[in-house]
């Protein structure tokens, strides 16, 4: 090949390159719509009673009728349920028991009671 036709080829491919870098990384990076706080990451050690005295739904001991006064539709209901027991509400987003957004919802209306007592596990 002449040098004119590697002239021709490499600038339309140097310039291809160039673009699928430039579109990769001007893309917006999506931000997470959870806002953690340390309450949120510590297992917290308060009994059924304390919930009970905020206005919270113990995640571990609530019977159906009560997470259903959470407005969950019921497939998330089924899986909250079945995935129980849990040791912070931060783990129904990270074992992928409900979405974030439906995490957002209900995040301060629930809680869980004995965070801190070891889980039994089968």
């Amino acid at each position: 090949m002449t040098k004119s036709k590697l002239f021709l080829l490499f600038w339309p491919a140097l310039a291809a390159g160039a673009y699928v870098l430039i579109k990769n990384f001007a893309k917006p990076r999506r931000k997470s719509d959870i806002h953690l706080t340390t309450q949120d990451l510590d297992y917290q050690n308060l009994s059924s009673k304390d919930l009970v005295s905020d206005h919270l739904t113990d995640l571990n001991e609530a019977d159906g009728a009560e997470l259903q006064e959470l407005g969950l539709d019921p497939q998330s209901l089924e899986r909250l349920i079945e995935n129980r027991p849990y040791r912070s509400k931060l783990e129904l987003v990270s074992r992928m028991v409900l979405t974030e957004n439906v995490y957002t919802a209900i995040k301060d209306k629930v809680g869980v009671a004995q965070g801190r007592k070891p889980i039994k596990v089968a």
